[in-house]
């Protein structure tokens, strides 16, 4: 169905707060998805390549478990976006990475798995790759967690959130009267999916391969960078890492 009001696709409003009809309208023209949260536009920023790497690391192994042990579910990353609208308003968001198990997304109808329109429906299983290093940043994504995807009301039992640029993991567990949500800080070691995830573990070596090669390489060129500094006594040409 399509909006009342016509829609200029070329100039869209991120102060506009859009009709779930809109909506559909939008991301169906565009022949792209747009995130929104509350009726509202939001920019997507991009990710640093080996950032990126870790996610696709990570759902490559959640992926092969997913096939090896049978569990034939599905496995979302970055643009995977789920209605977490617990709380009636609409809030679109998307795990860097995700697990449906098979019985949920079996029972998903058309509308379901094509738009944002349907009855909302949340994964079992979350993680978020995200360098943490700054306080704030911490605290946005640790309310993410809390309020977004272990809401009362989700399907969400276990999250990870790792920071693989710190070696710093921390683990998000609900409990089985789906009232409490426990935060534990782990080791920087193999993670055990536990009764969520039966039989996964993730090998934190893959992880340490691609980010370990990406940083030793940027800590040379920027010795290399202040040492010509030193030299010359004026900055050299910018190297972009």
């Amino acid at each position: 169905m399509p909006p009342k009001k016509e829609i200029d696709l070329k100039n869209l409003d991120l102060t506009h707060i859009y009709t779930p009809e809109e909506i559909e309208y939008i991301n169906e023209h565009l022949k792209t998805h747009i995130n929104f949260e509350n009726g509202r536009l939001l920019p997507i920023s991009q990710s640093p390549i080996a950032n990126e790497a870790v996610v696709h690391e990570i759902s490559r192994q959640l992926g092969n478990w997913n096939v090896e042990t049978g569990q034939n579910g599905i496995v979302t990353t970055s643009q995977g976006g789920y209605n977490f609208s617990v709380s009636g308003q609409k809030k679109i968001r998307a795990p860097h990475i995700a697990f449906i198990p098979e019985n949920i997304y079996s029972s998903l109808n058309k509308t379901q798995l094509l738009t944002f329109l349907g009855q909302p429906f949340t994964p079992i299983f979350v993680a978020e790759v995200v360098n943490v290093s700054k306080e704030a940043i911490f605290n946005e994504v640790d309310i993410r967690f809390k309020n977004d995807y272990f809401a009362m009301g989700t399907s969400v039992k276990l999250g990870w959130l790792i920071d693989p640029r710190n070696h710093m993991i921390w683990t998000y567990e609900k409990d089985d009267d789906d009232e409490n949500v426990t935060r534990q800080k782990r080791k920087w070691e193999d993670l055990d999916g536990g009764d969520i995830l039966p039989d996964f573990t993730l090998d934190i070596e893959f992880v340490e391969k691609i980010i370990s090669q990406k940083y030793e390489e940027d800590e040379l060129l920027i010795e290399e960078v202040k040492e010509n500094e030193d030299k010359e006594g004026k900055p050299m040409k910018q190297i972009w890492v």
